[in-house]
């Protein structure tokens, strides 16, 4: 696997984990408001990931 591919699919990742995040950030419930910020930090965690492998050319 080349590293194009695994860095779309980091990309994939990134942005289902950012709207997802985003989503339950916005909710009321104080539970889910949490969990919507740590899914938003595992998701620029993954973001990191495939900068780190852009850079590596």
């Amino acid at each position: 696997m080349n590293k194009d591919r695994i860095r779309n699919w980091l990309n994939i990742i990134f942005m289902v984990g950012a709207v997802v995040g985003v989503i339950m950030y916005l909710q009321k419930n104080e539970q889910t408001h949490m969990m919507g910020l740590y899914i938003i930090l595992c998701s620029m965690v993954v973001k990191v990931a495939e900068s780190t492998l852009r850079m590596m050319k």
